[in-house]
């Protein structure tokens, strides 16, 4: 019996020390853009960022959903350079879906992320400054119908303050993880019980 329980011991901290270094696949931001000249005037969008920093230091952004000014949001635009920037296919935009964090505030880049819309726009939404932004509409076989210059508010949902993109750096624990690691911690208990009782017994 003990060795049966020394084994689930070891096999949950094997697994836990393995989920630890893997981390979080994901995190979710919430991007709400509010122009202070043009259009669009607003955004609402949900990322979807890899919690792993790719090889320039930012975090790869692999979906967006939500609405420009009430136009739903269908589709990130795959990047095929990513991190690097690419160009879209109508030779429009410049982009690299890439969120950044640099100087601890989270930022879209330059080039930005690109977007299709319900109603079949593009969209590209940059950072000229972490506090400056634009947001451009562009319309097939028109091009550029409109630009807006303003600002992004940011904040994370998921992990809450967890992960690399935010505050403490760590890995939200998956519910199979929490048994097996008090599966673990009741394993290693019983030995030390066991080993206990026999170092009391009498002689």
């Amino acid at each position: 019996m003990r060795h049966l329980i020394s084994k689930a011991a070891a096999a949950s901290a094997a697994f836990l020390l393995a989920a630890s270094a893997s981390g979080a696949q994901a995190a979710t931001w919430l991007l709400q853009y509010a122009a202070w000249s043009g259009a669009p005037a607003a955004a609402s969008l949900t990322l979807t960022v890899d919690d792993q920093m790719n090889a320039l230091g930012g975090f790869n952004i692999t979906g967006v959903s939500g609405q420009v000014d009430g136009d739903t949001i269908l589709a990130l635009t795959a990047n095929p350079n990513q991190p690097q920037a690419s160009y879209s296919a109508d030779g429009l935009f410049i982009f690299d879906n890439v969120l950044t964090t640099s100087g601890g505030v989270p930022w879209l880049s330059n080039p930005g992320i690109l977007f299709t819309s319900a109603s079949g726009f593009e969209y590209n939404l940059f950072s000229d400054s972490p506090t400056q932004y634009e947001l451009y509409k562009a319309a097939p076989g028109q091009g550029y119908v409109a630009n807006s210059v303003g600002m992004v508010t940011a904040e994370t949902i998921l992990p809450r303050g967890l992960g690399p993109l935010s505050e403490g750096g760590f890995a939200v624990p998956e519910p199979a993880s929490w048994a097996l690691m008090i599966m673990g911690f009741g394993g290693v208990g019983a030995v030390l019980r066991g080993k206990r009782r026999r170092a009391m017994a009498p002689g």
